[in-house]
Parts: C-alpha cells; structure tokens; sequence
C-alpha cells in the first residue's frame, strides 16, 4: 500500500521563522540522500500525524509528494518536544528504486499459540527486524503464525519467507518463544529425575565387585591354617 504525503518547498530558516510555521500548524522538514542536494519542506502537521497513525505496523516507506512532483522516500527522523510529544521536525530520506537501503521493519503476531494453552508465556522478543534490500523488496510488514508453537519452541529470524532481502541479526535470533514457567519446568525436571537415581544403583553394583577380593583373603588365612596343622602331624 502507498502511503502519500503532500509537502511544499520552504525557504524559512532560523528559530523565530521556525517557530511561526509550527505556531500555524506546519511542521517543517529536509528530504536528502543519494548526493542530492537536501531540500527544505513544510508538510500539515495534522495531516502527517493522521498518516503516522495508518503507517503504523508498517515500514515508514512514503511517496513524498513536493511541489505535484513525487519522490520514493523513508521516513528516518522524527524529532518531538519532550513535553508534549508535539512534532518539531522530521527528515525523509530519498531512495532510488536500484538502491539498497536499511530499514527497520515491524513483526505482526497472529493466533493463540498452543504452548499457552499448557501453561506456558509468549514472548514477543522482535517486535521489529532490521533489513537491508531494495525498496521494493521490503515487505510493510512481517506476519508470523504462533498458533503452533508449543512449549519451549520458537520463530527465528531464518524462518521468514523472504527473497532478495539480507537481515542484520544473526539467523538464529529468536523473535517470539513461548516461555516454560518456572514450576512447569520443575516438575518436568522432577519427572526425569528416576532416570538420574539409577545411577548411584551402577556404581553400588561396581561396588560389590570388590567383594572377591575379600573371600580372597579369607581363603588364604584358611590355607595358612591347614599348613600349620599339617607341619604339626609331621612332627
């Protein structure tokens, strides 16, 4: 889905020019990349912050819009006021459709995993994955189905369908598990133990080997007896 934004170009600069535009409802921005020159916008700021909310759970690929002139671009930086959130900037980042780009895209989770049902927690553990692949090759948005995952089991980064798109993170990074609970584990744990208490029965087992060797000795003392018996007759 395209995701559009109407902008002018601006020529306000400095603080006092700056904070008239935002007084009026305009936010201003910067569109650069590529080695183009950066170029200075001014975009409604309801209207930008109305396609936040739909952007939301998707990658921030927009068509920016400048002049009547349409530009592929991402969405890089939004600067707010730390006290009342309100947008105070926000730069776009121009793509060419041959260029490979970074971008962070979201993880949206479907279904009741069946390892819930059993007592264990589902853990959401990347709620976004980093990619690096040509725009039209980035996917909004990664689905995953955790209605199968059991106790213990996990989705990785290696199990995305994905083509002609290379990820930041090692393949093996989890993005959601379901969790074992502490006392679930235990009582598995106390279930294999039999298993373990076999063991000390081998070694009482190797320990009775050691029986011969006494016999042993008790039959030598019992030779040494009829020795002296027999030396005795003799004399």
């Amino acid at each position: 889905m395209a995701y559009n934004i109407k902008t002018k170009t601006r020529t306000e600069t400095g603080k006092g020019k700056i904070r008239k535009l935002r007084r009026n409802g305009t936010v201003p921005a910067v569109m650069y990349g590529h080695g183009d020159p950066s170029v200075l916008l001014s975009l409604d700021d309801r209207e930008f912050t109305r396609l936040l909310q739909q952007i939301r759970g998707h990658s921030p690929i927009v068509d920016l819009e400048i002049d009547g002139k349409s530009a592929k671009c991402i969405i890089k930086t939004l600067q707010r006021n730390p006290i009342d959130g309100s947008l105070l900037h926000v730069d776009f980042q121009k793509v060419h459709p041959t260029e490979k780009v970074t971008v962070n895209v979201p993880v949206i989770l479907h279904g009741d995993a069946q390892g819930i049902k059993e007592g264990g927690m589902l853990d959401h553990i990347l709620r976004e994955v980093t990619v690096r692949a040509t725009i039209d090759k980035i996917p909004e948005h990664f689905d995953i189905d955790v209605a199968p995952l059991a106790l213990g089991q996990s989705v990785h980064i290696s199990d995305l369908k994905t083509e002609g798109i290379e990820f930041t993170l090692p393949l093996d990074s989890a993005i959601v598990t379901v969790l074992v609970p502490r006392k679930l584990a235990a009582a598995q744990a106390e279930a294999a133990a039999p298993a373990a208490e076999e063991v000390p029965a081998v070694e009482a087992e190797a320990g009775e080997k050691k029986e011969p060797e006494v016999i042993t000795e008790k039959k030598k003392e019992k030779e040494t007896k009829e020795e002296k018996s027999k030396k005795k007759k003799k004399k």
